[in-house]
């Protein structure tokens, strides 16, 4: 399948906040099975910033070991300053895994973001993903700075999730302008049908742990050109996103850990992002009512 498929997968924990690793089993397992391309661990989805050093190190040589070479796995490096990402990314150096994935921290200095990019990208022992998220941190780039980066050797790909289409088609102009080999990931599950239709290489959701059946179908569709299907498709995702997320998004996290728990994949919906309280038991009907409707589409 050349359009790519990843997951920006959520962390099965326990109500003690514990690591499920038999859940991180079923949704990997589940995911290979579907044909994803990869999983990327630790982004926003995967609460990244709510765990220990120890939690994390734990959590990415657990993955690798279910994992192996069967998919590939992409894992953050996000921390709260330049420094700290740096050091993740020497502890997990001895994990045998793809890509590193680097976002900016939330802007609190004036570190120069392009700066701290090319140093992360200079210090990686294999390829680094950009994750762009100008809504998360307020990091903003120009047309000249992505040039800067997508000239370097270990920049793989960007995940684009500015949910900017003036962008996405500039990047596209300017990859073929420079010939620069950076791989284009959609990163809003609302886009991916548009983004794989003017060019982009595939996309990283947020919803793959519970939705990767219905990403690579859309995949295969936008690789046979039928538009028609792909968005068919992508309205199913929008569909399932809804009645997971709840349309004002009050159960990102715990709506679709609760959608996993229901398909049998992981022991509780307990997230350490997002108030438990709000997995209201409207909101855990209304998940229920999701999942039995799509059965058919989410495996």
């Amino acid at each position: 399948m050349a359009s790519k498929t990843y997951s920006a997968t959520v962390t099965p924990l326990f109500e003690d906040g514990s690591l499920d690793k038999e859940g991180l089993k079923n949704i990997l397992e589940r995911n290979i099975r579907h044909g994803l391309t990869g999983v990327f661990l630790l982004g926003s989805m995967g609460e990244w910033g709510s765990f220990s050093d120890d939690f994390k190190e734990d959590y990415v040589k657990t993955a690798c070991g279910i994992v192996g070479n069967k998919m590939e796995l992409l894992v953050g490096i996000n921390a709260t300053s330049l420094p700290l990402s740096l050091e993740n990314m020497k502890r997990y150096s001895q994990y045998q895994f793809d890509s590193y994935v680097f976002m900016h921290p939330a802007r609190t200095s004036a570190l120069d973001p392009v700066k701290s990019l090319l140093k992360v990208l200079d210090e990686a022992d294999r390829p680094v993903y950009f994750y762009y998220c100008p809504p998360n941190n307020n990091v903003n780039f120009s047309l000249d700075q992505f040039a800067t980066v997508m000239a370097h050797p270990n920049l793989k790909g960007i995940k684009n999730s500015s949910s900017n289409m003036w962008l996405r088609k500039e990047l596209l102009v300017l990859r073929e302008e420079k010939g620069f080999k950076t791989l284009f990931m959609e990163g809003q599950e609302w886009a991916v049908d548009e983004a794989l239709m003017v060019g982009c290489d595939g996309m990283i959701s947020g919803m793959g742990a519970l939705c990767s059946k219905i990403m690579v179908d859309i995949a295969r569709a936008a690789d046979n050109r039928d538009w028609a299907e792909a968005n068919r498709l992508q309205n199913l995702f929008i569909q399932v996103f809804h009645g997971v997320y709840g349309i004002n998004l009050a159960n990102v996290w715990n709506g679709q850990k609760y959608a996993l728990v229901k398909l049998g994949l992981c022991s509780t919906p307990y997230t350490i992002a997002q108030e438990m309280s709000g997995l209201t038991a409207e909101a855990k009907a209304r998940v229920e009512a999701c999942v039995e409707k799509y059965r058919d589409i989410l495996d």
